[in-house]
This record gives structure tokens, sequence and C-alpha cells, in this order.
């Protein structure tokens, strides 16, 4: 688990998100384009006729926290090294935004591209170009294909964030606080072995049917309903449905929920779902509790901010996050030494990353994942009653 010494550093850097975005350019888009936002650093600037040279961060779609403080730390780290960067993301969260808009980014010959995208599916075609062009991929958050990339960031160990989810749904259901780091899955254990009520039902309000992560998150979270500790006390069948990263389908979707009174928990494992989930529970008073991955200052009106207060008089007791701007800084890092020609992403392959902020230089390694190959960039870190108050006007 990540310390809170590091985390602080995420905490400061927040601050400057809004004169990052004052400082920004936000360029019109051209006729066809699905893109509302593009921010440049560097010597890139709107009125370029080409972003010959530029480092690309793509995320799903405009409009998400996650994504901007993700740039962030791209754009800082990359920016130390002298190298020029663009945000650029699509309105709509689908494949086919990603894709016109890739296409159009390596026409322009950009040095590189680092993307989370919106599917498992429908790239290889606009990769295969740039992989033809010469401009190297990388994923973060939520994977490109393997084939064409040279290795994904990932955040957080993908069975880590299933069990930790799972783990923080069974207990906020059964009315216990976060009992602390490394203490989850203990104190799951005692508490459902003298537990002999209804069987435990969860809920997940995700981002798209197909979007990687999520679907890989998910895919944890019933690897780990299926241990033995939990049968017959916790369903092992989750209730999913899908709010496309949109705040309007999320709360549609989280209406759903609350209609039909099935779930004792939902689960999101996207920003802009918690966020919505946690507003339309609150309004309809309904007893289905929250948690999920979530952004403090997005979450402060559902959840505790003090120690003395009791956390389930509130929508979300507790929830979990990782250092995004850090998330954001280790992709930049993977990004300029594939470029450079010293990270070629294969096992065993490593980069040294230059200290970031209060982070000090550290070495990454490429690790089998899936067909592919991935580096770890961190911890779930949990947000409860007894840190709300500190990360409220920091993140």
């Amino acid at each position: 688990m990540k310390n809170l010494k590091r985390l602080t550093a995420l905490g400061m850097s927040v601050f400057m998100v809004g004169s990052l975005i004052g400082c920004s350019t936000t360029s019109v888009p051209t006729e066809g384009s699905t893109d509302t936002q593009s921010k440049e650093s560097g010597n890139a600037s709107s009125s370029d006729a080409s972003l010959e040279g530029t480092h690309v961060f793509m995320f799903k779609s405009t409009g998400n926290s996650f994504g901007d403080l993700m740039y962030e730390g791209f754009e800082e780290y990359l920016t130390a090294k002298g190298e020029k960067t663009v945000y650029k993301s699509p309105a709509e969260t689908t494949v086919a935004a990603q894709v016109q808009m890739l296409d159009e980014l390596i026409t322009q010959k950009v040095a590189s591209i680092t993307i989370s995208t919106n599917g498992d599916a429908g790239y290889d075609e606009v990769f295969k170009k740039a992989q033809e062009a010469g401009i190297p991929i990388v994923s973060v958050d939520s994977e490109a294909t393997p084939d064409y990339r040279i290795c994904h960031v990932n955040q957080a160990e993908v069975a880590d964030i299933g069990s930790y989810l799972v783990q923080a749904a069974v207990l906020i259901t059964l009315g216990v606080d976060y009992p602390g780091d490394g203490k989850m899955e203990e104190t799951v254990k005692e508490k459902l072995e003298g537990y002999s009520g209804d069987e435990i039902k969860l809920g997940v309000l995700s981002a798209s049917i197909d979007t990687p992560v999520q679907n890989s998150w998910i895919a944890a979270m019933e690897d780990e309903l299926s241990k033995d500790f939990y049968a017959g006390k916790v369903s092992k069948d989750l209730d999913k449905k899908y709010g496309n990263d949109d705040l309007t389908e999320s709360t549609t979707q989280a209406q759903a929920f609350i209609a039909e009174n099935s779930v004792d928990c939902i689960i999101s494992p996207t920003t802009v779902g918690i966020a919505a989930a946690g507003q339309a529970l609150k309004s309809a008073n309904s007893e289905i509790k929250l948690t999920g991955l979530g952004i403090p200052s997005e979450m402060q009106s559902f959840m505790p901010k003090t120690a003395d207060e009791d956390a389930f008089d509130y929508v979300c007791p507790y929830m979990m996050l990782w250092d995004v701007i850090h998330l954001g800084a280790v992709s930049g890092a993977a990004t300029y030494a594939a470029v450079e020609g010293t990270f070629d992403g294969s096992v065993g392959a490593s980069f040294e990353m230059d200290a970031f902020r209060d982070y000090e230089a550290t070495t990454y390694e490429a690790y089998q994942s899936g067909e592919g190959t991935a580096v770890l960039a961190g911890s779930p870190f949990v947000f409860s009653k007894d840190n709300m108050a500190e990360w409220i006007e920091q993140l």
C-alpha cells in the first residue's frame, strides 16, 4: 500500500490543475472531428499547422477529472525533459471517436501516443498505421492491443483492485467501518463467519460494456467472490449496469438500481459512475450503499469527512483510488524511454524514471500481463472518514 507521504505529492500538486487548465489552449475542432479538448504544452500551440514531434496523451473522452489529472503528470514529466505534449480526447466515449482522432494525429507525425482506450477491439488498423509510421504506443489505465503497444502502465494489480472493491462492499453492507490497511480480507472472513442473514447481493455500475480496464476489474471481482469464505453469504453473481462514463447515463443506471432495490451495495469502478450513483442514492434517500473508485472533492457530499462522524450516515462510507498524477508521469516516463530507444517493453526490459515530486527515482521493469507486458505504478489507497478532510481540498 502506498504510504501517505507519497500521496502528499498528489494532494499538493492538484492545486496546480486550475492554473494548468487556465494556461492551456483550446483548439477549435476541425470539420468532422469529435475533438473538444486539446491542451498543449511546451512549444506546441493551437496555431501550429502540425503537431509533428509532439507526445499525445489521449483519454477516453473529455470532461473526466481522472484523465485531466493523469495528463498533468504526463505533461509535467515530459516537459521537464524538454519535450512537447498535447492532450487529445474525443467528446464521445467510443472506439470510433478515438480511432478517427488517432488517424488524424498519425497524419500529423506525432512523436508518440499514450492512450486509455474505450474498448479492446477496433483499433488494429489505426494502431498498425502508427506502428508503420514509427510512432510508439503506450497504454495507461485501459489497455491497448498487445500486438501494437510497447507496454501497458498498470495503476495497480487488477486482482488487488477487484479484491479491495468486493471486500469494501461486503464490509459496508455489514456496517463495518474501514478496518485499516491490510486488514480488509481478514475482517471480511471474521464478519462473514458469524453472519447468518440474507445472502448479500452486490451491483456494479461500470463504464461501457466493452471497456477493457473496467471489465478486467469486474472479472477480478468475480474471482474474489468465488473464494470459499463468501459461499452462501455473498452472491457470486454481480448485477452489472453500464453508464458509459457519462453523467446522465450513469445517473439513469443508478436510478435503475434504486428502483429494482435488489442489491445491497453498488460498486462503481469509475469516477464518473461513483459520483452519479452518490447523487442518485442521496436524492432518493436509498438504503443501498456505495463504494468504488472516486475523487474526494467530487464525493464530499456523499462521504463522511471527520473521524467522529458515523460513516453509515452517508451513502459511501469509504472508497479508493491511487496517485493519478503519478500514474500519468509513469506513462510519460515509459513513453520517453520508448522514443529514446532504451525500452522496448519486452519481459524484463526496464526504464529509469527520474525523481518526480516527492517520489524518488525509480526503475520500472516490464512483466508478462495477458498477451502483452505491463509495468506497475502503484497500489489502491482507501479514502475514509479518517483522511477525507485532508483530501477534499487537494484532490
